[in-house]
């Protein structure tokens, strides 16, 4: 009882931040207080206790490393032009009857490039939004794909912080997670294309305001060099090279094309590692301000407060009741079905995806080591299901910031294909192994 009563007051805070629109930090901060008390309730004392979240906060850290070093990225690709360089590069890209299609592949190639759903809304669907609503075209397609488009990412690049952490909770490589993660990724894109390009020719823009573009030119200087940083992210992970050193070039890559070729000094580039870049041209404040370390505080925050939650439910068994519950669901209706309930349900109350990640491992990896199956079992099938699936819940956070980002409605969220399209893919893929594994059998 004692357990239900902490949950209840937990997820009454989660409301009520959602409602105020306030960081769930506070929800999670009263969330934790109630499952400690629960913990000295049933006999542990606090100093295990305290030791148990400390354990899990340990275990975060790898993890941390690399959300500090994505703050710094953010603000450092907005510096050097690298971001300005992707979206006035798509731009040339448009024509009236391409328009959608463009609008998923260039979302999609910047989150690859970028990591960050919310990064890339931010910048890539702010500026393709207000090109659709100067040039007539229909809105809630063009919502739509940038939506699915943001999400690609998500799970592929090695700038992600979906992926750094599901590998985390897994104990696995991220390289080697990534790559099973495309594996599944070529049919559920290849129909987005085909569905997006159909949307295009149906839907055609009117005409492309050519204003964003122009600032975009006489803000930066978008010679090809601009590049470099983006393409060393992608490359040098292929290339066996650590995620967290991958991305520590990339920023001092970055960095030192915004202080050569940009011509920012050095005082300002330092300031904007710590409290985000601002652009000196006014026409593009609204779309290329953000970043730094100031930016990935709320997160950092969210996910030790996660860690630390894991390391007392997994200290003190409190979840063994839900674990026992969802391991049954596991053995009923199969492994990823489970995957794909969990995360919805996890989205739905705890409103983050960050937590659902970790509640995924924590409510169902039980079952994997019942199987004797292999941990990256587990991360393959929290990376197609939890990291994508909390943006189709219309008050998780996943779906709520880059709804509001790009002054969309939830309504939208059926035409963001790629989102339903990759977990039922792998759905139907599970579903199939599971037959003719039954068949052997």
């Amino acid at each position: 009882m004692d357990l239900l009563i902490a949950f209840g007051v937990f997820l009454a805070c989660v409301a009520g931040c959602m409602a105020k629109g306030i960081s769930l930090f506070w929800a999670l901060a009263v969330g934790f207080v109630c499952f400690f008390t629960v913990g000295l309730r049933r006999g542990t004392p606090a100093g295990t206790l305290m030791r148990m979240a400390g354990k899990g906060v340990a275990a975060s850290l790898p993890v941390m490393r690399i959300m500090l070093l994505l703050g710094l990225l953010t603000a450092l690709w907005r510096a050097s032009g690298t971001v300005a360089f992707f979206v006035w590069a798509g731009t040339q890209l448009i024509t009236p009857r391409t328009f959608i299609l463009v609008a998923f592949l260039l979302s999609a190639l910047f989150s690859l490039a970028f990591g960050s759903s919310f990064g890339v809304a931010g910048t890539a669907g702010v500026i393709l939004m207000a090109i659709a609503r100067g040039g007539g075209a229909d809105l809630a397609a063009t919502a739509g794909a940038v939506m699915s488009g943001i999400y690609f990412g998500e799970r592929l690049s090695p700038a992600s912080s979906s992926a750094a952490l599901t590998a985390a909770v897994a104990g696995v490589d991220q390289h080697e997670f990534q790559v099973r993660m495309w594996r599944s990724t070529p049919i559920p894109l290849m129909v987005c294309v085909l569905l997006y390009g159909v949307l295009s020719f149906l839907c055609p823009i009117q005409r492309v305001d050519a204003q964003i573009v122009a600032a975009l030119e006489e803000g930066f200087d978008l010679s090809w060099p601009t590049i470099l940083p983006a393409a060393a992210l992608l490359i040098l992970p292929w290339l066996k090279v650590k995620a967290l050193t991958s991305i520590a070039v990339s920023c001092v890559l970055a960095g030192g094309y915004a202080l050569l070729a940009q011509d920012i000094p050095a005082g300002e580039l330092l300031r904007a590692c710590v409290l985000g870049y601002r652009p000196a041209l006014p026409e593009l404040a609204e779309i290329m301000s953000g970043g730094g370390l100031i930016s990935m505080l709320n997160v950092v925050l969210i996910m030790l407060l996660s860690w630390s939650y894991s390391g007392i439910f997994d200290g003190t068994g409190l979840l063994k009741p839900v674990t026992d519950k969802t391991g049954t669901l596991a053995r009923r209706s199969g492994l990823f079905t489970a995957h794909i309930l969990v995360s919805l349900g996890c989205a739905a109350l705890f409103c983050n995806q960050a937590v659902g990640i970790v509640m995924s491992g924590q409510l169902l990896g039980e079952e994997y080591r019942r199987r004797e199956l292999p941990p990256m079992e587990l991360a393959v099938n929290i990376g197609n299901s939890t990291i994508n699936l909390p943006a189709l819940v219309p008050w998780a956070v996943a779906a709520s910031v880059p709804l509001a980002t790009m002054e969309a409605g939830p309504e939208i969220l059926p035409l963001a294909f790629y989102i339903y399209l990759l977990p039922l893919w792998c759905w139907i893929a599970a579903a199939r192994r599971g037959q003719r594994q039954s068949a052997k059998i």
